[in-house]
């Protein structure tokens, strides 16, 4: 997930103490390194933060509580918004091709496949782990002061963005092992997966039960498989792919319009055929134009950055603190809801009007500054984890497996909104963590100990 902006120490090797600074992270790029994949990725976090702070609709009801929700809900026209912040399958090509560079690395070096995916792994979980950890002491703290339930609250909308990291992190353990098959026949691999989506599409469709949740594993490694192809130079370039992004955008607008599917791209309560639980044709279709129009522009987006030191040195700046971003904008989400609910600010025009946004944007600007603060604190954590040398998985591929299950599955119950769920998964998480995950030599978490 996170671009190996600076060689990594191999286990053999002495563990320098000597961390670089961002001006020789920058400078040590490459002259061939593709630019527009780590500024996709740091925009991509980004852009998550604004469109759930846009989405959040806080209000209070007739007996003076806070109640919480989608906007999406109460306002369905403001569905339009999500074709601009929906940018997962985007996320998920970018982690295709940046696994595909950083296997050909490993491999090169006659590395074992476990020890690229604890190692991407690590860099993943340790942020992952400061968010559950924060969250578990505070709903210790608030349970004993007799308001856990305030607190409850809050840990399941810090888990909205995170279910992204239960797919990736299946996605990254089979990667050392879907980038070789799909080298030995890239159109038996993406075609049979493509073929086989379509399948499960038509069953969901059908109202069949429980196998068509397959495609939450496949619709999200066709996107990564996407990226492996870009790494390949396998993908339309220039006109053809502006062309191809132009189709595909026309097949997106006709899934919304003609077809069975609702506009919006995320998830909402209630709708039928929602894009994203399992991942629908529409929203395949979607992330493929959104990627593709991403790749079309990605030459132009290289020649600025290797042209402009100051506007590479910012990505590089930002892709160090792009997790800490994606994980903890909910939490600074909450505490900003939690102070203009105490003060008397929360929005009380009608949720998708003009003055609902107006009354909105201090809510935007304190979650902004308030997430501002978490980061300076946390981001060390993720920026350790980033530069952290490598240290071999003392096991085998399967229990590697096994490990990257268990800490799928934390996630999964994490983000479930059941409080209960979600105290098993932080824990489960944290457990995984310490018991087989945390390299010996990992200071990620020393500040937290």
């Amino acid at each position: 997930m996170t671009s190996t902006l600076v060689s990594t120490t191999r286990p053999s090797e002495p563990v320098s103490t000597n961390r670089p600074n961002l001006a020789e992270m920058a400078a040590a790029a490459k002259s061939d390194r593709n630019r527009a994949v780590d500024f996709y990725r740091a925009v991509a976090m980004c852009a998550v933060a604004l469109g759930h702070w846009a989405a959040v609709a806080l209000a209070i009801n007739a007996d003076g509580e806070v109640i919480g929700g989608n906007a999406l809900e109460q306002a369905p026209q403001m569905s339009w918004i999500t074709w601009l912040f929906q940018v997962m399958p985007l996320f998920f090509v970018v982690g295709g091709f940046s696994s595909a560079m950083s296997l050909d690395a490993h491999t090169k070096n006659d590395g074992r496949p476990q020890d690229w995916v604890v190692a991407r792994l690590r860099r993943m979980v340790a942020p992952t782990v400061i968010l559950a950890g924060a969250w578990v002491g505070i709903l210790a703290i608030a349970s004993a002061a007799g308001v856990g339930h305030l607190a409850a609250a809050g840990a399941v909308a810090a888990a909205i963005p995170l279910w992204f990291l239960a797919n990736y992190t299946i996605d990254t353990a089979i990667a050392p092992y879907v980038l070789p098959a799909f080298r030995r026949n890239p159109g038996l691999v993406a075609g049979g997966g493509v073929a086989l989506f379509g399948l499960l599409e038509i069953v969901r469709l059908a109202g069949v039960p429980y196998l068509p949740q397959l495609n939450w594993v496949l619709g999200w490694l066709l996107f990564q498989v996407a990226g492996f192809a870009w790494r390949d130079g396998l993908l339309p370039t220039g006109r053809n792919l502006l062309l191809t992004a132009g189709g595909l955008w026309v097949a997106a607008l006709a899934a919304v319009t003609v077809g069975p599917y609702p506009t919006t791209m995320v998830n909402v309560a209630g709708i039928e055929h929602s894009p994203a639980n399992p991942p629908t044709l529409a929203l395949m279709l979607f992330g493929a134009a959104y990627s593709a129009t991403a790749l079309a522009l990605a030459p132009a987006i290289n020649r600025w950055l290797a042209n402009s030191p100051r506007a590479w040195a910012g990505v590089v700046a930002a892709n160090t603190i792009a997790m800490s971003v994606y994980l903890w904008h909910m939490t600074a989400a909450s505490a900003a809801g939690a102070i203009m609910y105490a003060t008397g600010n929360l929005p009380t025009a009608a949720v998708g009007t003009a003055d609902w946004w107006v009354q909105k944007l201090p809510l935007i600007g304190l979650s902004l500054v308030i997430l501002a603060a978490i980061v300076a604190i946390v981001a060390r954590f993720e920026q350790r984890a980033l530069l952290a040398p490598r240290v071999a998985w003392k096991g085998g591929p399967v229990s590697m497996m096994v490990a990257a299950g268990i800490v799928s599955a934390s996630i999964k119950l994490w983000v479930a909104g059941n409080i209960t769920a979600a105290t098993i998964g932080m824990v489960g998480l944290l457990i995984v963590w310490f018991a087989a995950i945390k390299a010996p030599s990992d200071e990620s978490l020393e500040l937290a100990a």
